[in-house]
Parts: structure tokens; sequence; C-alpha cells
């Protein structure tokens, strides 16, 4: 008689092999011994990773020098992945390369070499351009070139795979016109390849704080999508000093004063002093009844203007630069002194210059409306600049000191901490160093965690853990900082303890320990939405997964491959998702060595079912026909009637294919430019609410298309030569070979995803009861059956090794030439191998390019070795 044995959760992710043995462990039942290309999905259940969008190849053409992806965000709405490379630094937005104004292409000269003749173009050699709206010559649309020659309003194509090989275009169609050329917008920028790993940002808004140890701090600023300026940083109020000073006394007499005058900002900032201007043979304002009239000219960008006094003289003029006092604000370029006391505890800011000759800041921050710089190696790698609130590149003091002055301090400790990063939390600005984590803060009431405004005066720095972390710069997931330990092949998290007064962290890492062992962590990015996953780059090209969720102790890693290496990733708001985008070295299709390409994950939705998985890799998928009118359809299944607001169809679309609504339909009849028959193939699942007749609801423009069916697709110049597996219209169609870009398909369909092929396993642990006492570990077990608990999937196969898998039937489902194949959200009963072993592991695999998320495994076992 069998027993079923169900796990329920994956939620522990890939645990180590040392822990194969620790069935006591509560985390041991919900992890796996595999899972790979899987993902703990924290909602519940392992599921297939998602592959990634083809976006460019990398601007620098070297593939032997780095390129770093880095996230620009000023607001949810306008987001930038910045790549950096050798010298030069390019933008990607939205799945797409920000481009330069088009140049219209009036011909195209076919042959072994291909001509554009696109008059007025400023394109230079090496250029990347960008060709799209080509009519009749579908080979060369929504496809990157180098640019070759140049001359004459005309270039010529060159490969942007190796960058030497013309582009071949003999077998295109004839051009007959619609296209245009852009090109990839760059700057250049100081950083060569092998420094891209060291650089540091820290943003607001619009401008980007960039720190390197070998170069000065530079701020990259944004202007508009093809304007962006990349500048040294220039330590300055950013107001200069007022000139033209004089001051008139109205009467004469024995005494004798000194002015100044700064001009200020709306924000508060405040220049430095003009030169002081002296008045002699003046009255004694304190005795007798008089003034003195001061006036300047007016400073560009001044809100105000501070007025500063000397004391007063009796015995001659008053030296040059003696203290002055404040005496008065003003918004207009004049002031009268009638006998003022000057206020000495006010003065006027002095500007000083933090970064000397070969002192480069390695990380920034912000805190408290303070800009922060930090480690200026050797000597000052524990030192850190506050700038003055409010005014980010002012690191102006005063005599004597006021709260609101820039601050110039170090760690100081019995070891030297060397700053790698600094990260703003509510309790104060938390400094990782190589040799422990600090909290710098006002310290309130001498108390360093109660916060309190940061001043030069109740600064504090405190430790709080003495564990180092190197330069990959940390993560904030909720109130948690994530951060890499010093030798970068330890992943430990750290949050604030009420209790203990401090912060204090976790190896979050050691369940996996086998992920990290003998490997370092180059970059990692966490991407919130939708499935709170940190992605994390091995130095190796591996990519790993760890999904965390702290409220649920949910801590799941996991590992992806792919054909190439994984070498850079970042994560930027896209929409309602955490785009995640990566640099990837592949194979260069084209010869030998290898080549760089931008690539980003596609996202994880089934709105038409299966057809709209997208589970291969460096792929390309077909762009559908959306006309710009609102449809109402009639029904939700059957032989129904399409109508647009406005005359959208022809004749020519009989036979063409309707998405809407999540429901597919054939056009069967033209009745006019605005209405068509159809018969649903894939029932519509937008509905109007409550209503009693189940009809649809109305498809705004964008949210509906129709397509022409095709047997042929173009641009794929990234899979040339390479035999791939291909997703039509949801149906699996395996080892096609694209030549010249292009693809031929057996059928016509019209949703066509190909790409990379991708391998994903997961394999639980060793079967256990939860029984210490007679325990089944070290028996032979036969699992004579298997339930596989699956949501939205197809194309799995189980077994107990990965060498003896069989294929999951579907449930009683029927086939018909020409539907759609819907993903399946069931319990599948899969009949095992009848064999004995010991470990009763469970092995699922999925091949095809589809979509498997496993909710859970429930065996049913015959355990043996049992005493009778």
């Amino acid at each position: 008689m069998s027993e079923n044995v169900i796990q329920t959760s994956f939620a522990a992710g890939e645990l180590s092999p040392s822990l194969f043995a620790r069935v006591d462990f509560a985390k041991y039942h919900s992890g796996a011994a595999t899972m790979r290309n899987f993902f703990v999905d924290y909602r519940s259940g392992a599921s297939t990773r998602t592959g990634t969008e083809y976006i460019r190849p990398v601007i620098g053409a070297d593939p032997t020098k780095a390129v770093r992806l880095v996230r620009f965000q000023q607001s949810v709405d306008v987001t930038y992945v910045l790549e950096f490379g050798d010298h030069y630094l390019s933008f990607v937005t939205q799945g797409g390369s920000v481009v330069e104004p088009p140049f219209g292409i009036a011909s195209v000269t076919k042959g072994s070499s291909t001509t554009v003749n696109s008059p007025g173009n400023n394109f230079l050699v090496n250029d990347m351009v960008f060709i799209s709206g080509a009519v009749g010559m579908p080979q060369i649309n929504e496809r990157y070139f180098r640019v070759g020659t140049t001359g004459g309003g005309t270039f010529t194509l060159v490969n942007p795979f190796d960058d030497v090989s013309p582009v071949n275009s003999s077998n295109w169609g004839a051009y007959t016109g619609g296209a245009n050329a852009q090109r990839v917008y760059r700057i250049s920028t100081p950083y060569a390849a092998e420094d891209l790993a060291l650089l540091k940002f820290s943003q607001k808004t619009s401008r980007m704080n960039i720190t390197h140890p070998k170069y000065t701090p530079y701020v990259l600023t944004l202007i508009s999508a093809t304007n962006w300026t990349l500048n040294s940083i220039v330590i300055s109020s950013g107001l200069t000093a007022p000139t033209g000073l004089s001051a008139v006394p109205s009467a004469s007499g024995s005494a004798s004063y000194n002015y100044t005058v700064t001009a200020t900002s709306k924000q508060g900032d405040e220049s430095d002093a003009a030169p002081q201007v002296g008045v002699t043979s003046a009255v004694d304002m304190r005795t007798t009844a008089g003034s003195v009239s001061l006036s300047w000219t007016p400073v560009a960008g001044a809100f105000a203007y501070n007025v500063y006094k000397t004391i007063t003289s009796l015995t001659g003029s008053v030296p040059s630069n003696t203290d002055v006092g404040f005496i008065g604000t003003t918004t207009a370029p004049n002031f009268i002194d009638s006998n003022i006391a000057p206020d000495f505890a006010q003065t006027p800011p002095i500007q000083t210059f933090p970064f000397a000759a070969n002192l480069n800041p390695g990380c920034s921050s912000y805190f408290q409306q303070r800009l922060v710089y930090a480690n200026g190696g050797i000597n000052d790698a524990d030192r850190f600049w506050m700038s003055i609130p409010n005014s980010d590149y002012n690191f102006s003091v005063s005599n004597p000191s006021q709260a609101d002055d820039s601050i110039d301090a170090r760690l100081v400790s019995l070891e030297v901490n060397e700053i790698k990063s600094l990260i703003p939390m509510p309790s104060g600005l938390i400094a990782l160093t190589t040799k422990g984590a600090w909290q710098i803060s006002g310290g309130a009431g001498g108390v360093a965690t109660q916060g309190g405004p940061v001043t030069p005066t109740t600064l504090t720095a405190t430790p709080q853990a003495y564990i180092g972390a190197n330069d990959v710069p940390p993560i904030l997931v909720n109130y948690d900082i994530f951060f890499i330990q010093q030798k970068g092949s330890i992943v430990r998290n750290m949050s604030y303890n009420i209790y203990a007064n401090i912060y204090t962290g976790n190896d979050i890492s050691i369940l996996s320990s086998h992920l990290f062992y003998g490997h370092t962590m180059k970059e990692w990015a966490y991407a919130e939405e939708p499935f709170k996953i940190v992605w994390v780059v091995r130095t190796d090209g591996e990519l790993l997964s760890l999904t965390t969720l702290k409220e649920q102790d949910m801590y799941g890693w996991a590992r992806h491959d792919t054909f190439g290496w994984f070498r850079s990733v970042c994560t930027v708001t896209e929409g309602t998702v955490d785009a995640t985008y990566f640099v990837v070295e592949r194979p260069n299709p084209y010869g030998a060595g290898t080549v760089k390409l931008i690539e980003r994950f596609a996202e994880r939705q089934f709105t038409f079912g299966a057809e709209d998985a997208w589970s291969v890799d460096c792929a390309t998928k077909t762009t559908q026909n959306e006309p710009s009118a609102n449809l109402t359809v009639s029904a939700a299944t059957g032989n129904v009637t399409m109508t647009a607001d406005s005359p959208v169809f022809g004749s020519n679309m009989v036979g063409w294919v309707v998405r809407v609504g999540g429901g597919i339909a054939k056009a069967t009849n033209f009745i006019s430019p605005m209405s068509m028959t159809a018969t649903i193939t894939k029932a519509i699942t937008q509905l109007i609410a409550n209503d009693p007749l189940g009809r649809p609801s109305i498809a705004n423009a964008g949210t509906w298309s129709i397509d022409q069916p095709f047997t042929t697709f173009f641009g794929l110049d990234q899979l040339e030569g390479q035999t791939v597996p291909v997703l039509a219209d949801g149906g699996v169609v395996n080892n096609i070979t694209v030549t010249d870009g292009t693809i031929t398909l057996p059928q016509p369909v019209t949703k066509v995803v190909v790409g990379y092929g991708f391998q994903a396993q997961l394999q639980t642990m060793y079967l256990d009861l939860g029984q210490e006492v007679n325990t089944v570990q070290g028996k032979r077990k036969k699992v004579a059956a298997l339930t596989v608990r699956v949501k939205d999937s197809r194309g799995a196969k189980v077994g107990r090794t990965f060498q003896h898998l069989v294929p999951i039937k579907e449930l009683n489902r029927v086939t018909l030439m020409g539907f759609p194949i819907d993903l399946v959200t069931s319990d599948e009963r899969v009949i095992m191998d009848p064999l004995w072993d010991v470990p009763g592991q469970i092995c699922v695999q999925v091949d095809d390019p589809l979509p498997v998320t496993v909710l859970g495994v429930v065996p049913e076992i015959i355990v043996g070795d049992s005493a009778k």
C-alpha cells in the first residue's frame, strides 16, 4: 500500500548539498536539491524564469572590454538604463535605445555591400544606427547597423556583431520608401572599461553624482532624452560674490567702519563675501545720529543679500579683512546702516575645497539634505565630507561654526575602516566599510541611534557590526540593507534592532552556500515587482536569483544559465514592473569570439495563454497590428460580429487573426470598413461585469490587434546560423535554422517568439516523512505514481532522475488544428518508473519554450527495507 506525501512549498530555494541530512531542519521540507532556471515564486511554488528580449549589441566594438548597466530613475515615469562602456555612455529606455532625430532614407542599393542614401545625415564611421519603417524591404526593418563608409549623404551598412563585415542585401526585397535612419545617442566619458566596476552613484532628481578613486567627482545631468551632460563638479555656492560695493556716510566724523555683502538664493545658498569696503571720517553712529548708505551691482540669480559690518574704529581706518558680523538682509542691491550692531555669531561663509589633488572620493550619498562624499583613499579612506544643507556642491564653513556649515570628519576606530558605501536610513547614515558598519547621525541627547540633525558639533559616528562589505553597492529591500561581505562570497542583510539599539543582521546565503563557495559576486539588482527578486551576476557569468519576503521568512536562492554569460545587471521601473536588463556575452553568430548584447527580461503574463509565453533568450517577437479604434464584439464565444468605431477593416483581412479581451478569433467575412464577422477560437475572458448575457467589454484602441498570417519572419540577425526553438501561436516548432536573419515556418501563424532555448530543472530533496525515529532515510523507496499540482503550465516532464523522464499528459484535451492550446492549471497524475532507489526524489524538467509553475508535488511512495 502506498502513502501520499506532499511538498507544499519551494520557498527555501536550492539548498546546499551539505544540508541533505538535515531532515530535522524546517526549511528542508520547503527546499529543492536543484532549482535551475526555476525561481522561487513568493506567491507559491516554483516557476520557470522568463526569457530575455534582445535589445541591441553594446555600443563598444571590442567584446573583450567591460560594459556596465546602471539604473537612472528621475521619477516613476522617466527611467533610463545607462550603458557605460570604454569612454562612452549610451541610454536605453522602455525596451529600446535612445536615438537621435531621424533622417529619411531615399533609396537602398542592394548587393554584397549595402549603401543607404539618406540625404542630410551627419553619421560618422562606426556610429550605430537604427533603421525602421521600410516598405518593400522587411529585412532592413527594426534593426541596428554600424556605419561603414560615409559621404555625399550616403553610408554603407556594417554587421554590428563583428563590426567589420559589410551587410549583404542581395536577397532582400525591393525598397519602395518610408524608412528612417536614427543614430543611437551617446556621449563621451573619461572612464576606461577597466575602471567601470568601481564607479559608484547617488542620484537627486535629474542629477547623478559619479565617483571613482581615480577620477575627480562628476555629475551626470538629464536635460532631455537626447541631451545629457557629464561634467566634473564645481565646488561653489552657485552664486558669485557681489561687485561694485560702495559705502557713503551721511555726515563727517571720527569713526571708521568696514562693510561687505553676500548674495543668497531662495534655497539658502550664500556666495563668498565681496571685498570689504571701508568708510572713514564718518560719524560715530553709536553716539551721534547718522547712517551709511551701501549699494552694489545686482548678482544674477540672487534672491537677497546679507550685509555685514566690522566693529567701529575711532583710531583710523579699519584694517582689510577684519572680522565682520551680520547687520541685515535686503532683496534690493542697496542697504542703509543706521547704527545696527553687528552680530558676530553670524559671519560670511568661507568656501573650502575638500578634494585636493589626487584625493578623489570613492562613494557618495545624500543625508538630511546634505550631499555626502566619502573615502578619499589611502590616508583618507575613513574620511567623509558633508555639504551644507540644500546646496550639493557648497562646502563652506563659518567662523564661529554654524549648524548649517559643511562637515569634514572621520570614522575613528582601532583599525582603518575604508568606507565603501553610504546608505541613508531613518535613524542615521549607515557607512559600510571593509571592517564593519557604522551609523553617522546627529546623536540627539548623546545617543547616536536617536537621530537628530547632523551639525558640525552634534555629529556622532558609532559602530554597529564588525562585518565588512566590498565595493558592490548595497541593496535596500523595504527596511533591510542587503550587502555583500568584503571577500565577495557571502550575502548578509542588516536592519535596525530596537532592542539592541544597533543594526544587526544575518548571513542569508548560508543555506545555499554551494552557489557562492569558490565564486564572487560581481553585480546585483532588485526587482520588487512582480516577483520580489534580487538578481545576482557572479564573476563566472552565472546568474542567481534571491526571492525575499522578510515577513514570511522567505529567502529562496536559485541559479540560472543561458547560451553565454551574464556580465551586468540593473533594474528600472517601467510601468507596473521593475524591468531587469542585462549585458550578456554570447558566442558570436557571425564568426569566432564573442559579442556583448543588451537584453531585457520579458514579462511573465499570459493574457492570451501559451502564445504569450516568452521562454527563450536573446529573443525577438512579432509586433502586433493594433488599429486606432475601439472594438465591440457581440459575444465571447462562437460566431460573432466585430464592430469598430473607425474604418479599420479591409476586404483583404478575411482569414486574419483578431486578439481581443484575452480571446482569439479568425475573421470570416468582411461587412464594411467598420465591421467584420469572426469565429472565436479561444473564448474572450474580459467581460462586462454582472452582464447576464456575458458580453465582452469594449476593447479600447491599443488593446486589441488584427494580424495577417505569415510563414516568413525577419529581423533575427542576432541568431544567425543558429538552430532554435520557435513558439508560434502557442505551439512549439523545434529545429528551425536562422538564415540571413530569417526563418520560414511550416504553416502560417500570426504571433511568434524566436530565441535561444534553455532547459529548466527542479529536483526535490531526499524524500522524508518528518520522522526522526524509524526514519525513511537510507531505506529503498519506490514512487509508484506522482501528482503534480501546476498553474499556467505546459510542456513539463517528470521522473525519479533527470535521465528517466516521462511527459505529463494534459488534462483530457483534444487539440484541433488551428486552435490554441491553453495553459493548464490543475493536478496531473503520472505513473512513474517502477524502480526502487534510496533518495526518493522527484525531478521536473522543461525543454520546450513553455512556462511551468509547480505548486506542489505529491508522490505515492512505497517504503522498503521495513520490518515485517
